[in-house]
Formats: structure tokens, C-alpha cells, sequence
């Protein structure tokens, strides 16, 4: 479903990763981590084309990006590999002017020119797919920050992706919110859907995930099954990032 070659990106002098290869089969759930700062969020950046890579290539589905494209094939690519992908970010992003359901059914009727009538029955589908139906009319000021992030995902399903891709999607979330989304999450991986997900909920990390992937340095340092991860990580990067959990204080 997503190969990724040799892909690197810098900022100035900063080099964010690179060298980094990626290969991600249909239906599995990958989640990366990693310490701030090791390029996870960016990464994901670059496959949603929010990021422009300054070498390797991407390619997602039948849709492939290639730092050596001139400039026309790289925004077709990204174009298509945009209508592939839903992301879903840190912050909600909800516009404050429309309610949820107008929220969630913008971009089909926009980009996928469906009708009006199409659009609200599948979002009022996917509202009541995240738990929110009896909420479609109110606005984002109204609703809880876990509401808002379940609208979000909502909205991001609405453009009928086959890959979904999140940016620490609970960590603008008091702890006791945080739950209510990681419950869709791991419900659309038992529905198939192909994920990855940056996070710091590393009981998510092990309960859902396929596979771990742990960054540092703007590297893969390795990547493995969670109980291999978790239990007999097998670099010393690794091991140190695992004790600081362990060492941090539990969340009330």
C-alpha cells in the first residue's frame, strides 16, 4: 500500500531524516515512535504531501512521487496520492463557522462534487460511526476537544480514504477525552482500515498495532511486532526511550 525509498528532508541546515525506507502493506496498523524531534510528524507529513521531501520517492496505492519529477508530475502526484490519504492532525481544525455535519461534508461535495443529499446521508453516517449523531448541528465551540477530534476523523472518512494517517491525534486532549478517540481508532482497525499513527499512548501502541516503528535521530532505528518492541527492543536508542516511559509519572 506505501513504499517509501531513500527519502530525506532538511529544513536549512536541520536534517530532519534520512535515508529512510518505509514498506506498508494494505490493512496494517503501523505506529511510530520515538522522542520530539525525531521526524515522526514530518515523516507522515511527506506521505500526505503537506512536506515536500528533497530526495527518494513515495509511493502510495498506484500513485507514486519522486524528488527527481519536474514540478507539474510532482503536484499530479501528490494531487492523487492526496485522494488516497485522510489525515487526521494534533489540533482539530474544524472550521468554527459550520456545524459538525457541515463540517464533515464539505470536502466530498467540494472536491468529489457529491450532491448535497449524498453527502449529508453518508455524514450522518460517519457522525454516528464516531458516536456524535445527536451532535451533527452544533458548532466545534460546543463540543468537547475529544468531540471535536471524532469530527475530524469523521471528516477525514467522509473523502472515503484508503489509508488514514495521524499526527498524535490525542495529545491536545485532557486524559479522560483522550479514550473516546482512541476507541474509533481501534475500531477502524478491526474494519481493515491501513493506518499510521504517531503517538505517545504506548498501551494503544501495544494493544492495536501490527507493527512498531521507533524513530530517532531523523532514523529508523528499528521496527518490529509490539511484544518484540516492547519486551526485547533491540538497540540501546530503543531500550533508553522505553526506561524514560517507564520512569515517568502515570497520568491521574
Amino acid at each position: 500500500m506505501i513504499e517509501v525509498n531513500k527519502l530525506g528532508k532538511s529544513f536549512g541546515d536541520l536534517v530532519v531524516f534520512r535515508d529512510i525506507d518505509l514498506h506498508i502493506r494494505s490493512g496494517e496498523i503501523v505506529v511510530l515512535v520515538g522522542p520530539s524531534g525525531s521526524g515522526k510528524s514530518t515523516l507522515l507529513r511527506c506521505l500526505n504531501g503537506l512536506e515536500v521531501p528533497d530526495e527518494g520517492s513515495i509511493r502510495v496505492g498506484d500513485a507514486t512521487w519522486n524528488a527527481s519529477m519536474d514540478a507539474s508530475a510532482k503536484k499530479e502526484a501528490v494531487r492523487h496520492i492526496r485522494t488516497l490519504t485522510g489525515m487526521v492532525f494534533q489540533s482539530f481544525n474544524l472550521f468554527p463557522h459550520m456545524t459538525a455535519l457541515e463540517n464533515v461534508i464539505m470536502a466530498p461535495t467540494i472536491v468529489k462534487k457529491r450532491s448535497k443529499a449524498q453527502a449529508v446521508e453518508t455524514g450522518e453516517s460517519l457522525l454516528a460511526k464516531v458516536g456524535l449523531l445527536n451532535k451533527k448541528n452544533e458548532y466545534p465551540s460546543r463540543l468537547s476537544g475529544g468531540q471535536q477530534q471524532r469530527v475530524a476523523i469523521a471528516r477525514a472518512l467522509a473523502m472515503q480514504p484508503q489509508i488514514m494517517l495521524f499526527d498524535e491525534p490525542t495529545s491536545a486532549l485532557d486524559p479522560e477525552l483522550t479514550g473516546e478517540v482512541l476507541s474509533v481508532m481501534k475500531q477502524l482497525a478491526t474494519e481493515g482500515m491501513t493506518m499510521i499513527v504517531v503517538t505517545h499512548e504506548m498501551k494503544f501502541a501495544r494493544e492495536v498495532a501490527n507493527r512498531i516503528i521507533f524513530m530517532s535521530d531523523g532514523k529508523i532505528q528499528e521496527e518490529g511486532s509490539p511484544d518484540q518492541f516492547f519486551v526485547q527492543p533491540q538497540t540501546e536508542r530503543a531500550r533508553k526511550f522505553l526506561r524514560q516511559l517507564a520512569s515517568e509519572p502515570e497520568t491521574e
